[in-house]
């Protein structure tokens, strides 16, 4: 791992083109976990995705001898990240998924740029950190991108001959509903993800980027576990998951996102700036943009573009400030 960070620092652009690819892997990860999403359910295939993860990053932490640097923790800061996982992998992954068959995942990944928003408020309620005008400024091109994104709300088909208008009402109506469970759940995941970067940051004195995902991982599946557990789906969700057409339907997109996106996403912030990072990062909507209108053979469209690339600037507005 030493040396994959090494080998892109060395290239030109290495650390730029590195974020993009995770922002890409990220991207395309959860548009091949749709389909499994609704089948399954999105807690199940968070648990998926943790556990599967968690195994190849303690590999990787065999490999690279970083199971040292996690007995030599503090509990606190062993605590904190563990704090980190349940907000970030738990609530904020399981939030996430479960959006996207209600938001489509252009929609859900926007929502995800505020998530920098959340982060500096419980910066400043739990540490004091006053935010800047720069920051306040950044905030507010972050909401105005999603706001052009999520305004844009295309018109109801006109119904069918064969079709009352009640039918019709009532479909609309439940398109709605929909899309506002969605858009909460999108917001929580954002919340989630944010907070627990905000409580990540407070225990990481003495864990590296490694170890302390491999923590955050192990909370997220314990989490997910136990949510599972205490409405006794535990066992039937395990049993779904352990056949091999679920095993071969979500291996390739946790490969993609979880793990070598990680990686990606760990190798770039090493190779440039941290600011320069977030905002290659925060580009996963554009690519799921363009994903989407591959897959619906679709152009596509110009108001969601012009909102989504708003959206990324304020990310790189708040991380500059």
């Amino acid at each position: 791992m030493g040396s994959l960070f090494s080998s892109v620092s060395s290239w030109p652009l290495g650390g730029e083109l590195t974020c993009l690819l995770a922002a890409l892997c990220w991207s395309s990860a959860v548009t091949l976990l749709g389909p499994v999403i609704e089948r399954l359910g999105a807690q199940a295939v968070n648990l998926f995705k943790n556990v599967l993860t968690l195994v190849l990053l303690g590999l990787t932490l065999l490999l690279v001898g970083g199971w040292s640097e996690l007995t030599a923790a503090s509990w606190q800061s062993l605590a904190l990240i563990f704090a980190s996982g349940l907000l970030g992998l738990a609530l904020g992954d399981t939030a996430l998924l479960a959006a996207v068959p209600r938001l489509g995942v252009h929609r859900t990944l926007l929502w995800q740029t505020t998530g920098p928003i959340f982060a500096a408020i419980l910066a400043f309620a739990l540490y004091g950190d006053l935010p800047t005008l720069l920051d306040g400024l950044g905030a507010a091109v972050v909401l105005l991108g999603v706001w052009v994104v999520v305004s844009d709300r295309p018109s109801a088909a006109a119904p069918r001959e064969s079709a009352t208008e009640a039918s019709a009402a009532g479909s609309r109506s439940a398109t709605s509903s929909l899309v506002a469970i969605g858009t909460v759940l999108a917001i929580l995941a954002a919340f989630g993800q944010g907070a627990g970067v905000v409580v990540a940051k407070a225990g990481m004195a003495d864990l590296g980027a490694i170890s302390a995902t491999w923590v955050r991982l192990l909370a997220g599946a314990l989490g997910v576990a136990a949510a599972l557990a205490i409405r006794g789906q535990l066992g039937s969700t395990v049993r779904s998951l352990a056949s091999w057409r679920e095993v071969k339907s979500l291996t390739p997109a946790t490969l993609l996102g979880t793990y070598i996106g990680m990686v990606l996403m760990m190798a770039g912030i090493a190779a440039t700036h941290a600011s320069v990072a977030a905002v290659l990062l925060a580009t996963s909507p554009i690519f799921s943009l363009f994903i989407d209108a591959r897959l619906e053979a679709r152009r596509i469209p110009i108001r969601g573009l012009v909102g989504t690339v708003i959206a990324v600037v304020g990310v790189g507005v708040l991380a500059a400030g």
